[in-house]
């Protein structure tokens, strides 16, 4: 099954042309034996990205982006490797097996736009979304809007979907259970005849669009005084599905993605009817959750399409929880955010229908930093507690520091002196005094019971890191679990290695035969070269294809990308791992020879004798000391 996937990968990036594909983009001119064109990912005013149809990548000489067809479709159309996979797919013709007894997700999306379809229609044509239509005009919301973000109605009757279903072709109970629109019976309510039900029921319906615009769940909300509004939550979602992950989604993303870039900014609302006025009033660059707080998944969408996020809080909920969690975030995450605070009682659309669209805009531009907010909150709820009160503002904001911030990574440094030169210069102290705080409270946290507990709060949770280093040539960026990795090249031979097999992965069996996976010293390298390892004894593509598909982190896949480069110009494969085999082999032989003189120095002779029979046979794989590995 694996290898299928990773054919597959190859077959769709031999049916896309690298120049046709991104000439599909932006113009690009003959220049020689490549093609040049303005770099879209930074403002170039001269032609600065080169392809080449020869090796089919792409490198911009300004600002660094390459790769091959599948990283810039990613870094264009900001998607993932599996999105950009299925979009050169369906350009190129290719329908993708996707290797699952169940439903294609094709078709799951398929079923999804069909239902979305269906409660579009109920809330246009049919009687019984007379109170919906009602609803959704006092609210504000235009005709256009309602269809053109499709918002539907879902009746009662817990099986008018079940009823649509049975009347279209292709819709089966498997796959709209597999989509979470329906849902099993159970106990006495279950009867012949009624085996299902639909799980949205007397609620207007958001359909929730992935980055790309395709429906992959839905929203519903509850008409006020409804029987549902008595006994069930104002908002429901749709259960995760292969296509529906609610802790990731951010509803409005994919108008929003395209506004972003020009704002430079994304304000994240609570409601999906705060969307779609703000949007309605050409406030665009506006998202919400699913109901769901801030977390580590919803920041990583956010960065491929801003590096500033504007949390906007009524003038209550901003005050305790979601700007503590604000600031854990940015503490985490190498990302800008400012905290909009909305007049008492209103939440976005009530603003912008009582006092315009420009109120809206004048919140979000007078959005300050997550840390000077936070600091004055603190001291206006402190204000009259004297010292002790300053003290618990001081120690408040050390305390996220030390729970959230690691120290090492330069970045990470100068993160935390700019929030102790913050700290210092609001309270009026010296940078030292501060500093010294912020050493007792990290000795206190290593030591005290109490404070690991506090730890464990909930509030203080640590979010989810990414897994995998970036590039050894690049420093890590905060909130990377890279940020503990030496910043180091890696040894020739370890580096060649990696160039080799990235290059030529048919000659990873015979590599991890003669080099085991311990024998990489550089933390990177050995994480690449494990992971190709386990890949292969998967009988996965041991590839950058089978490292994408795998899941790996963007940054590992982009250092492995240009060791692939690099390898592709060696053209005497079998010869290179020969030169570098022998290379680890004297790495072997002086590791053992310092065995042998601590053996020594410890009057362990027996030892030593051994050891020096072990460097008598490393010596003859490794062949003469004055060789070298360059290929």
């Amino acid at each position: 099954m694996g290898y299928d996937r990773g054919s597959q990968a190859k077959l769709v990036k031999e049916a896309s042309d690298i120049v046709a594909v991104i000439g599909s983009y932006l113009a690009l001119t003959p220049a020689g034996s490549l093609y040049k064109g303005l770099c879209p990912f930074h403002h170039d005013s001269r032609p600065s990205l080169t392809v080449d149809p020869k090796w089919q990548n792409f490198r911009c000489w300004a600002c660094g982006k390459h790769g091959d067809v599948f990283t810039f479709v990613q870094e264009f159309e900001k998607l993932d490797f599996r999105e950009a996979l299925h979009l050169l797919a369906n350009r190129a013709g290719i329908k993708l097996d996707e290797s699952d007894p169940g439903p294609s997700r094709a078709h799951l999306y398929e079923v999804v736009r069909w239902a979305a379809e269906q409660y579009h229609q109920c809330l246009l044509d049919d009687v019984l979304a007379e109170s919906a239509r009602h609803y959704l005009g006092q609210r504000g919301l235009t005709g256009k809007t309602v269809r053109g973000y499709t918002l539907g109605y879902a009746p009662a009757s817990g099986d008018w979907l079940l009823t649509q279903a049975s009347k279209a072709a292709g819709i089966t109970l498997q796959t709209l259970e597999e989509v979470g629109l329906i849902a099993r019976r159970s106990g006495p309510a279950r009867r012949a005849g009624s085996d299902y039900y639909d799980r949205f029921r007397d609620r207007i319906i958001f359909p929730i669009r992935d980055a790309r615009g395709q429906v992959v769940g839905f929203g519903g909300r509850v008409l006020p005084g409804t029987a549902a509004a008595q006994r069930g939550p104002k908002y429901y979602n749709s259960a995760d599905t292969p296509l529906f992950c609610k802790s990731e989604l951010l509803y409005g993303l994919d108008r929003a993605r395209e506004a972003a870039a020009q704002a430079g900014y994304l304000a994240l609302v609570e409601g999906y009817t705060d969307v779609l006025m703000a949007h309605q009033c050409g406030v665009l660059p506006v998202v919400a959750t699913m109901g769901t707080a801030l977390n580590s998944k919803h920041v990583q969408q956010l960065r491929r399409f801003t590096q500033r996020v504007i949390l906007v809080f009524d003038a209550d909920a901003g005050g305790a929880t979601g700007v503590e969690r604000a600031l854990e975030i940015l503490l985490r995450h190498e990302i800008d955010l400012a905290i909009a605070t909305l007049p008492e009682g209103m939440d976005p659309c009530d603003l912008i229908l009582r006092e315009g669209p420009e109120a809206f805009r004048q919140v979000l531009a007078n959005a300050v930093d997550a840390l000077t907010y936070q600091l004055q909150r603190l001291l206006r709820d402190e204000r009259n507690q004297g010292v002790a009160g300053r003290q618990r503002v001081i120690d408040s904001i050390l305390g996220l520091v030390v729970t959230n911030l690691a120290s090492g990574s330069d970045e990470q440094r100068v993160k935390e002196e700019l929030i102790l030169a913050q700290l210092a210069n609001t309270m009026d102290l010296p940078h030292s005094v501060v500093r010294d705080r912020l050493t007792q409270l990290r000795q206190a946290k290593a030591a005290g019971p109490a404070s690991a507990a506090a730890e464990r709060s909930p509030a203080s949770q640590p979010l989810p890191l990414p897994q995998t280093p970036p590039p050894a040539d690049q420093p890590p960026r905060q909130g990377d679990a890279a940020s503990q990795y030496p910043r180091r090249p890696a040894p020739t031979h370890e580096r060649e290695l990696l160039e080799l097999l990235l290059a030529h992965p048919s000659y990873l069996p015979e590599a991890m035969g003669l080099i085991a996976v311990d024998e990489l010293t550089h933390p990177i390298g050995r994480q690449l070269y494990q992971m190709l390892g386990e890949l292969h004894a998967r009988g996965e593509p041991a590839d950058v294809d089978g490292l994408r598909l795998a899941g790996c982190e963007p940054a590992l896949v982009r250092k492995a990308m240009s060791l692939r480069e690099v390898g592709l110009h060696n053209q005497a494969p079998g010869d290179w791992l020969t030169r570098i085999a022998a290379a680890f082999a004297r790495q072997r032989a002086k590791r053992t020879q310092l065995e042998v003189q601590k053996h020594l120095q410890a009057a362990d002779h027996a030892s030593a004798v051994e050891l020096l029979k072990r460097i008598q046979q490393v010596g003859r794989v490794a062949g003469p000391p004055g060789s070298t590995t360059g290929g």
